[in-house]
This record gives C-alpha cells, sequence and structure tokens, in this order.
C-alpha cells in the first residue's frame, strides 16, 4: 500500500509538504462522528482495502 502511495504521489508531483499533509489525515482519527438527521441519510461501509469500517453521510434524503 505505501508502495502505490508513492507512485499516486509521483505520478500527481505532490510536494513533499503536500506528502506530508495526507499522510496525517490518513493516519489520524475522524474529527466527528457521523449522525444521521432528519434530511440526512447515514451509513458504514467496510473498506477491505484499508482494513477500517468508514462511515458517511448525505446531505439529501
Amino acid at each position: 500500500m505505501k508502495e502505490q502511495f508513492e507512485q499516486w504521489v509521483a505520478r500527481l508531483k505532490i510536494s513533499e509538504a503536500g506528502q506530508k499533509i495526507i499522510e496525517k489525515v490518513r493516519s489520524s482519527e475522524p474529527s466527528r462522528r457521523v449522525v444521521g438527521g432528519s434530511n440526512n441519510v447515514s451509513g458504514r461501509y467496510p473498506s477491505r482495502k484499508m482494513g477500517v469500517t468508514i462511515q458517511f453521510e448525505s446531505h439529501r434524503v
């Protein structure tokens, strides 16, 4: 997975500072929990690639 990330960064010509920011975001916990409101739809799906469950929400039903 690290190799794929490095290839992606090289292909897009992302600076070293940009790489560090992306790596920090990828390794950090979510900033908030996803909640469903009256006009939102929320859910989860397992990511086999990342080995975690990803939460999502939409802004419209």
